[in-house]
């Protein structure tokens, strides 16, 4: 709901504000970092199982080059988590009721993206969309504890207990739009963006709304 006021409040600012100078981001680089916010969802599986996000919180570290006042491309490296609540349904002979799971999920994705800035001005609405990779670990363990060790450069050798979890890596794809702001060497934005992952089988493609605030420097 905050973020959703964050949105309207944007749009009345840019409804509201006066002609601004044409920017200076045309031929330049940026590089920004800030946090990242995504919606709880429900979601149902195959067999009766079923699952509830709760909003999650992370971080995400990009560059790109501006084509010219309006084209850009660039690469991002996002980062985050969300805590849940599963109930897990028995499978077919298990006497057993259904049971309940308390966990975390971490995700890390790598997107090459591209934007279009509305207006050469300073102050601008702008579209995004992207494709790449994520990273999911549920934190479920799949299998027992295993005791690994490795060398350090300068420390010598270091052993300790690893339990290995359900993890998978999916290709994913994004759609976004928001409000950029840039003064001097400076920038900053606001985006409301949509990301999909492809888990392919019966559950197919899984999409999550995130929330993200940029800072960041051109060059």
């Amino acid at each position: 709901m905050i973020a959703r006021n964050a949105v309207l409040i944007a749009v009345a600012l840019l409804v509201a504000a006066p002609a601004m100078a044409q920017s200076r981001r045309a031929g330049t680089w940026e590089v920004y970092l800030g946090p990242v916010f995504t919606d709880g969802k429900d979601y149902s599986f195959d067999g009766g199982s079923s699952a509830r996000t709760d909003t999650g919180v992370g971080f995400n570290l990009g560059f790109a080059r501006n084509l010219d006042a309006r084209l850009q491309l660039g690469m991002d490296f996002a980062w985050g988590e969300q805590d849940y609540r599963a109930t897990v349904a028995p499978g077919p002979g298990n006497t057993l009721g259904a049971s309940q799971i308390n966990g975390t999920i971490e995700t890390g994705t790598v997107r090459f993206f591209g934007s279009y800035h509305f207006s050469p001005r300073e102050f601008t609405p702008f579209v995004t969309g992207g494709l790449g990779w994520t990273y999911v670990d549920t934190n479920i363990p799949a299998g027992l504890p295993e005791n690994i060790c490795w060398y350090y450069p300068w420390w010598g050798s270091y052993c300790a207990s690893y339990v290995p979890t359900h993890s998978t890596t999916k290709f994913s794809y994004n759609l976004g739009a928001g409000l950029r702001y840039d003064f001097g060497k400076g920038l900053v934005r606001f985006l409301v963006n949509s990301q999909w992952a492809d888990f392919g089988g019966s559950y197919g493609s899984a999409n999550a709304i995130q929330y993200r605030i940029d800072i960041g420097t051109k060059f």
